[in-house]
């Protein structure tokens, strides 16, 4: 039974783990994405848009990364989230594609 409890503890430590490198990409890389699109989106609707104008979407693309990128993948984001590397272009291109059609995007 002592094999059982350990396996079962082990199991909730990686759990654990994997849930922090989550939310070390929520706050570090919506940070930035938030910023990036700002900057993209410069003199777009004729107002001046802010940070928190992209704050859903940022929130969607990090949770989305933290769903589909591996955990090499995540440590490499957790590690340098400016980084732009190839499998994150891509990654990020499929978080467009299902976070703009998310209900809870607004314009």
């Amino acid at each position: 039974m002592s094999i059982f409890r350990s396996g079962l503890s082990l199991v909730f430590l990686l759990l654990m783990a994997n849930q922090s490198f989550a939310q070390a990409i929520s706050k570090d890389y919506q940070k930035h994405c938030a910023r990036e699109q700002v900057t993209e989106h410069k003199g777009i609707k004729g107002k001046a848009l802010t940070e928190e104008d992209f704050t859903a979407y940022c929130s969607c693309q990090a949770d989305f990364i933290s769903k589909n990128a591996s955990n090499r993948q995540v440590n490499e984001l957790v590690m340098n989230p400016k980084a732009k590397p190839e499998w994150l272009k891509a990654i990020e291109l499929k978080a467009l594609k299902a976070c703009i059609t998310d209900p809870k995007m607004t314009t």
